[in-house]
């Protein structure tokens, strides 16, 4: 199996993430890492139901990229030319951060029976979004997706 070929169940998100995370040289696995590593494993009901909702991989990658040049237009500032950006390799895998915390936290705050119903995958995607800060609420407002009629999507599942 190559690098990019994603694995399934819980123990393959969390080796995705891990990948998306290191595949952008960050030493920290975040909410948009995990969303691209559920979009990327195309196998799964969850994967299905981000792309009926628009959420392919490359339309999060592309949302996330333009975000990226949107927050840093907003602080003056302009990206720099990606060819001249040269990163060490990485000794170690990322560690889990604030983002990702954050949408287990909200996951975990729905009706005990309800979390029992569904999986560990789409908690954790419904955590995610139900964020009301940060990248990938931002990155999904401007792909014009309704964050709400994919959490209700997810509760039916």
């Amino acid at each position: 199996m190559d690098d990019d070929t994603p694995t399934h169940g819980m123990r393959g998100l969390v080796a995705n993430c891990v990948r998306e995370a290191a595949k952008r040289g960050t030493n920290v696995v975040e909410a948009e890492h995990v969303l691209l590593a559920l979009a990327a494993d195309t196998a799964t009901p969850t994967a299905a139901l981000l792309a009926d909702a628009g959420l392919r991989y490359d339309t999060i990658d592309s949302a996330l990229r333009a975000e990226r040049l949107q927050s840093l237009a907003a602080a003056g500032l302009t990206p720099v030319d990606a060819s001249l950006l040269t990163a060490a390799p990485r000794t170690a895998k990322p560690a889990w951060g604030a983002s990702v915390a954050a949408a287990r936290a909200r996951e975990h705050r729905g009706p005990p029976g309800e979390r029992r119903r569904r999986s560990a995958e789409v908690g954790v995607l419904i955590g995610i979004l139900r964020a009301e800060i940060g990248t990938v609420p931002r990155a999904l407002s401007i792909a014009g997706i309704d964050r709400s009629a994919l959490i209700v999507g997810l509760e039916q599942l």
